[in-house]
């Protein structure tokens, strides 16, 4: 339940900040281009350029829970390649490799 409440109040405080950003763009530049210190142009360029903002952080945003589902399909796919019992049971060593192991140099060398 906790991951619920945490997804969905970060979707709340971003749409929240998103729209306060364009309000308060809007606020001010309104005053701006009433008293004639600016145009309605650059009140557009801001509102495109607060857009442009919010788009990346919303994949940002949405970038773990996609991982996550990615990592589970993952997790299923090789489940079912490998068979259920692999991840499960232990394979026994081999009976030659029981003890350690001897090299023997075949060159001729120092």
């Amino acid at each position: 339940m906790g991951v619920f409440k945490l997804k969905f109040s970060m979707n709340f405080l971003m749409n929240m900040m998103h729209h306060l950003g364009i309000a308060s763009i809007l606020a001010i530049g309104g005053y701006y281009v009433v008293t004639g210190e600016t145009q309605i142009g650059t009140v557009v360029a801001f509102v495109s350029g607060l857009s442009q903002i919010n788009d990346p952080w919303g994949d940002l945003v949405n970038w773990f829970p996609e991982l996550s589902v990615t990592r589970t399909k993952y997790d299923l796919i090789s489940r079912a390649v490998t068979g259920p019992h692999t991840a499960q049971t232990e394979v026994p060593p081999r009976s030659g490799f029981a003890g350690s192991a001897r090299f023997q140099s075949t060159s001729d060398g120092p």
